[in-house]
């Protein structure tokens, strides 16, 4: 009996210093780039690229076209 006694505070006060609040981040210091958001968002950049790039052309095609044409 004497063994429990002492022991449940001890327990309780382990318990207790493993239920600490996480440290707060760092607000200097940016959380690093997360990779899963950069390997979904880096073929969406570079569609968005090629389709600048096709839409250029065609622009350009046009304004040819009109050129020719007058």
């Amino acid at each position: 009996m004497r063994i429990l006694i002492l022991s449940m505070p001890l327990l309780a006060s382990v318990l207790l210093a493993a239920c600490q609040r996480p440290p707060t981040p760092n607000p200097e210091k940016p959380p690093a780039p997360q990779a899963m958001a950069r390997a979904m968002h880096e073929p969406l950049d570079r569609a968005k690229d090629v389709q600048k790039t096709v839409d250029d052309a065609a622009a350009r095609e046009r304004k040819a076209e009109a050129d020719a044409t007058q």
